[in-house]
């Protein structure tokens, strides 16, 4: 009898072993197909102190926007080294920045009240008058070109979209020595992706700044810089914050800007490095003077 209820029992104890097994091995074999799939992240860290520096060397021409000039303002080309790279090379007889900051580009500087007056014809005398003449006995005098000159340039204020060099001159227009940069395009893509989004994110942070830090954040520049690492088809990966301003809210709104616009079409495959991804740096600046004047290079 006592055999027997060993038997039953030493049974019983593999049967229930069985199905603990059965049991536990049905659960790790159905897991996978109940797990939640994981949350795209994108990885944020501070870069190696090292390389910071090498980032930064003066010697490191930067990208700017193509901005056009009067053609009073050309110089010669020659093969010096501009500072700057860009669409075209290009020399002009003094480098200055406009003193109005947003997207780069030159105006005639006339004021926005005279937007809808349309510009009177230049007096050329240099030009020569076709023979032919109006119904009224005047000769026609092609000035065509001094048109075309002066309607390159809209009216209101020339800006200025880069941090500039402390030595550089203030003036009514931007007028930079560039050297081309083969990828200049994709650069200016990514500029229309983010400016916006980066100067309201700036705008937010200023408007929930407490007091101390209001007063803290005036009168100076916050700059950001950062490396990000895209994939072969534009997509955002990692940013690598290389040094901070000073203020996360800033920080933030540098990386996010990035993190909002998530895909940049169409880069340039001679881009790609050796470790699969396109490496772009940027620096953004922040100067609370107030109002919030922002500047991005």
């Amino acid at each position: 009898m006592i055999t027997t209820r060993r038997v039953l029992l030493a049974i019983a104890l593999l049967c229930s072993l069985l199905l603990h097994l059965i049991f536990f091995g049905g659960v790790v074999w159905l897991a996978p197909f109940f797990e939640t799939p994981p949350k795209e992240t994108i990885e944020i860290a501070l870069y190696p102190e090292g390389q910071i520096l090498e980032a930064l060397t003066p010697k490191k021409q930067s990208v700017v926007r193509q901005a056009l000039v009067p053609e009073k303002m050309k110089a010669p080309d020659d093969e010096t080294l501009a500072r700057f790279l860009s669409e075209q090379k290009k020399r002009v007889r003094e480098e200055t920045r406009a003193a109005q900051n947003g997207m780069t580009a030159n105006r005639s500087n006339r004021g926005t009240s005279q937007q809808n007056t349309p510009p009177q014809p230049p007096t050329h005398s240099g030009v020569k008058a076709p023979e032919e003449k109006d119904k009224d006995g005047f000769q026609n005098v092609d000035i065509s070109k001094e048109l075309q000159e002066m309607n390159r340039f809209n009216d209101g204020m020339s800006t200025i979209g880069e941090s500039m060099p402390r030595d550089m001159k203030v003036g009514s227009f931007t007028a930079l020595n560039t050297d081309r940069y083969l990828f200049y395009t994709f650069y200016a893509r990514m500029e229309e992706l983010i400016r916006y989004r980066w100067e309201t994110r700036v705008q937010q942070a200023i408007n929930n700044f407490d007091r101390p830090t209001l007063s803290q954040a005036g009168n100076r520049n916050w700059t950001t810089h950062v490396e990000f690492l895209l994939d072969k088809t534009g997509q955002l990966r990692q940013a690598l914050i290389m040094k901070e301003s000073g203020i996360m809210a800033f920080d933030a709104a540098a990386v996010n800007a990035f993190r909002d616009a998530k895909v940049f079409p169409n880069p340039p495959q001679e881009m790609i490095q050796d470790d699969g991804f396109i490496h772009v740096k940027f620096s953004f600046t922040v100067n609370y003077n107030p109002p919030a004047l922002v500047n991005r290079n």
